[in-house]
């Protein structure tokens, strides 16, 4: 975890409406979390040097700079590689996989057409990072 005691979330995504649904997620299972939002790659890099987020919840399709090209920049940087990052698409195409895998993405969530079962997926992912995987790392340290 970060410094602070406040978790941070950094979510990348464009769709509002994707965007929308981490939010209510997150501020009716932990409204202790900070999150910050990112609309693109370029953005998502310097809010990560900036904020230094515990989890970035990462869109592949994504204007400007993609998903891809992102976590291939974030887990490039010495500084940024050891952020989790856990990318979110639509797609299940096995070279997005393949490609988040190689390039060391902690998990791949698959955002499905129903709304209902997205929700669940990131609020079973989010129960997860924030209330076990986080808080047995800080119990490490």
């Amino acid at each position: 975890m970060n410094s602070k005691s406040t978790p941070r979330l950094l979510l990348v995504e464009d769709n509002d409406i994707d965007a929308e649904v981490v939010e209510r997620v997150l501020t009716r299972l932990r409204p202790d979390i900070e999150m910050e939002r990112a609309g693109n790659g370029h953005e998502a890099l310097l809010a990560a040097r900036d904020k230094r987020p515990d989890l970035i919840l990462l869109d592949i399709r994504m204007p400007q700079m993609d998903g891809r090209e992102t976590l291939a920049n974030l887990k490039g940087d010495e500084t940024l590689c050891d952020i989790p990052v856990v990318m979110m698409s639509t797609s299940a195409h096995d070279e997005d996989i393949r490609f988040c895998n190689d390039h060391h993405a902690n998990a791949y969530l698959t955002k499905s057409a129903d709304p209902k079962t997205t929700r669940d997926a990131i609020e079973n992912l989010l129960r997860f990072w924030f209330d076990k995987a986080v808080m047995q790392t800080a119990r490490l340290h």
